[in-house]
């Protein structure tokens, strides 16, 4: 059954939203400096702030305006959240945003989607309309008039970058997915399966310079570089099986790094790891023998999380390399 993530963002209390958009802030915006939450009053028209550059507010920056409500969030609202960047920016506290999105989980009236969608008509509309439709609900028993300094920063602010997401728009956001793993438990989908090069790669060199030993202490001859042992008709088929491990557990890691929540990772890596490391520790007639049996041991491991469901034996045998690259299961010890 298909699970409607869209219904459980509307159920999220204001601060969870908030903490929910901020997550998926973290995701979306990893070309950004760094970002931040702002929460309760005082927040002038700012929740989740995304920043380019190390000059945080004072630079470019994003706004993500969260307004968890029971109903669409309405067109005065619009004009009223929108201007509180307007003056808050000219009374000096921040640089205008480079671009603005309304969170809204049950959507924006069609008036509010009107105006986004025509942005030199919603510009017109803030000079327009300030003092009589914005003005007096700014800033509580205080009427905020429309002076130079606030007309210079509607005039100079790029209405075509006003955005607006409701909780089905957001769901869908592939950068959403990590939020919705770690709040829902939401399954983040199969993995594309890895492709292996023809030519050996900088990546699997660690791992590959250990096997050739492995392969050297095997026999039936010496192997000086990957080329030779794939070309022995003895241990080329087993090389390339080692190959196709590797590659489909770097895609693995690859696909999961951008689709769950830090650490899931890290996790699922420690459970392999601990799942062998014993076997690897262990004695054995052989390295080829200590190698044959770790991988067996790693393809019955059945990882906890989100993450074991989707990781079949090769990308269980294949992280064993990704440990061996990082001289945490060396195959040649």
């Amino acid at each position: 059954m298909r699970i409607n993530h869209a219904a459980r963002i509307c159920a999220l209390s204001p601060s969870e939203l908030e903490d929910f958009v901020d997550d998926w802030v973290a995701q979306r915006c990893k070309d950004y400096h760094a970002h931040e939450l702002w929460r309760g009053t005082g927040d002038m028209g700012r929740d989740v702030t995304g920043y380019v550059t190390d000059r945080r507010l004072e630079g470019p920056w994003d706004n993500f305006q969260c307004k968890q409500l029971s109903s669409k969030l309405s067109e005065h609202s619009t004009f009223v959240e929108l201007g509180k960047i307007f003056k808050n920016s000219a009374d000096g506290a921040f640089s205008l945003p480079r671009a603005y999105t309304f969170v809204a989980p049950y959507g924006l009236v069609r008036n509010a989607r009107d105006y986004i969608a025509h942005p030199e008509k919603f510009r017109q509309a803030f000079l327009d309309r300030w003092d009589t439709y914005i003005a007096k609900d700014l800033v509580e028993n205080q009427v905020v008039n429309l002076t130079p300094e606030i007309e210079a920063k509607i005039r100079a602010f790029d209405f075509k970058r006003v955005d607006w997401l409701d909780a089905a728009r957001l769901a869908k956001d592939p950068a959403c997915k990590p939020a919705l793993v770690a709040w829902f438990d939401a399954d983040p989908g199969p993995w594309p399966r890895g492709a292996v090069p023809d030519e050996i790669q900088a990546s699997e060199s660690a791992y590959i310079s250990q096997l050739l030993k492995v392969y050297d202490e095997k026999g039936p001859g010496t192997y000086p570089d990957a080329a030779a042992a794939l070309a022995c008709p003895e241990i080329g088929p087993h090389l390339r099986i080692q190959r196709t491990r590797f590659f489909d557990s770097v895609a693995f890691d690859r696909f999961y790094r951008d689709s769950t929540p830090d650490g899931t990772l890290k996790n699922f890596r420690d459970e392999i790891y601990h799942g062998v490391v014993d076997v690897h520790h262990g004695a054995h007639a052989s390295r080829f023998t200590r190698l044959g049996q770790v991988m067996q041991q790693a393809a019955v491991l059945h990882p906890s999380g989100v993450l074991g469901k989707h990781a079949g034996p090769q990308v269980k045998q294949g992280t064993c390399h990704l440990l061996a690259n990082e001289g945490l299961l060396p195959w040649d010890r």
